[in-house]
Order: C-alpha cells, then structure tokens, then sequence
C-alpha cells in the first residue's frame, strides 16, 4: 500500500467534479471554477481536473477507482487538525496515536526488543506522520535518500539490549538503545533493497515523482515492507491557486501515472 498526502489541505472540488454539483460551484466559484468543456470526462457524472491526463489514461486501463463524499461530521476547517483528525480516526482529535501505528503496535507488541526483519513501513522524508504512531513508538522509518544509509549502517554499533537496571532509567535506555539498533539494521536492509531495484520509467525532476521512483525501487528489491508513505506538499494555495494548484495536479498526475507504469511493462 502506497498513501500519498497531499499536505496544506487539497482543493478536491477543483480535482474531482461531481457534475451534479456543478452548477452550485460555478455560482460559488466563478473566479476559479473550470470550465466544463475542458474538463476529462470519466463518465456522466464524474470529471477530473484537465491537468490529470496520466490518471484518466490509468481510469481508462481500469485501473483507478473514485471514493466520493469522503469527510466526518462537523468538519474542522483548520487543514492541520483535519489531518491530525484523519491520521488518528478521532473526529475529536484527542488521540494522539495514527489508525497504522494502532494496528502494528498489535502485530508488534515488542517492538522495540524485538523489532521485525524488514520495516514494518516506510516514510520517504525526514519528519515522522502521525499515521504511523503507536502509543509509545513511530512504526515507519522516515528515509529521505536510502543510498546514504550505507554509511549509517557500517558506522553503527550494535548496543546490548540485556543487563539493564530495573528502574525508569533502564526503560529509557532500553528504548534508546532499542531505536538505535533498530535504525542501524533497517538502514542496512533499505540500502540493499534500493541498490538492487532499478526503475524502468524516468520520473519526471519533481517532488513527487522523486519519491515514487525510489518507493518503485525498493519494492522491486525486495525490502519486503507493505505499506509506503510519500507527500507532495504545496496545497495551501489561497490566491495562487489558479496556477499553482494546475501545476500540482500535473505533478500528481504524472507521477502517479509512471509508478503504475512500473508495474505494467510501459517504456
């Protein structure tokens, strides 16, 4: 499973058209609103942004599915609390624990001593989601570059997990030493699995695509891991979204069009 945030609060309106809806949004919208003769038919009453032409080829293949009037009730329109509100599950966001870190804090009650031999999930950045919190663990690995993690795991010593005090010091230490040895070895098996996957589509130089082609590569060499995280920020868009708004949908839309590729022997 690969999730793909689309972080600063997406103008869905602007990105799937519910052409029962559309008059409505051409009287509220009418500086922004797209003009039905250039938007991609999916069907009767369904359309895409114009700038989404590698997803509606994927539609066409019938390979993409649309799962509309997606929300929960009394929508808070702050997009920070809306994504904390999505990754927890809690409409009243006082848990502070992710839907994905709940369920492998289940599978991995002793993770930190006895970590599982593969990630159990990936995150390509540098900052950690709330998706993936347990309560007392971060259950992806955050890698911005996988090729620079050779030179973590070579460097790294392996500290020893027994023979720690009975005492709220020795469950620090216990974690601390844990989390490192953990990143040692999962720095290791990522490297690996990136040198021996290769991409057979040349990603377009930008944000999104660069992350898909190394999620492509690692699943192609066999990291093992199940679920993938990439983001593609830049939605908070207020008086730029005219333009700036198309160039994301192009973003998204191709890059998502060559991953599918990856899959289905396109050169």
């Amino acid at each position: 499973m690969v999730l793909i945030q689309l972080q600063g609060g997406n103008d869905g309106l602007n990105t799937i058209f519910g052409m029962n809806q559309y008059d409505n949004l051409q009287s509220v919208r009418s500086n922004i609103i797209i003009q039905d003769a250039e938007l991609l038919a999916l069907n009767d009453s369904t359309r895409l942004h114009p700038n989404m032409l590698g997803m509606k080829s994927v539609w066409d293949n019938e390979k993409l599915a649309i799962v509309q009037n997606v929300g929960y009730p009394d929508q808070n329109l702050s997009h920070f609390r809306s994504s904390d509100i999505w990754a927890s599950t809690d409409a009243n966001n006082v848990t502070q624990s992710g839907w994905l870190g709940r369920y492998f804090e289940e599978l991995y009650p002793d993770y930190i001593i006895n970590p599982p031999e593969i990630p159990a999930a990936v995150q390509i950045g540098s900052i950690g989601n709330l998706i993936f919190e347990g309560d007392s663990n971060n259950y992806a690995f955050s890698v911005a570059n996988p090729s620079q993690l050779e030179a973590i795991a070579e460097n790294g010593t392996v500290h020893d997990m027994a023979n720690l005090p009975d005492c709220v010091y020795g469950e620090q230490l216990e974690f601390l030493r844990g989390t490192t040895n953990t990143t040692y070895k999962y720095a290791n098996t990522i490297h690996q699995a990136f040198e021996n996957g290769t991409n057979t589509q040349e990603y377009l130089d930008e944000k999104l695509g660069r992350q898909l082609a190394i999620v492509a590569r690692l699943i192609k060499g066999n990291l093992g891991s199940k679920v993938y995280m990439v983001t593609l920020g830049g939605f908070d868009t207020h008086a730029n979204q005219s333009g700036k708004h198309q160039e994301l949908m192009t973003d998204l839309s191709n890059s998502i069009k060559k991953f599918y590729d990856e899959w289905n022997g396109v050169r």
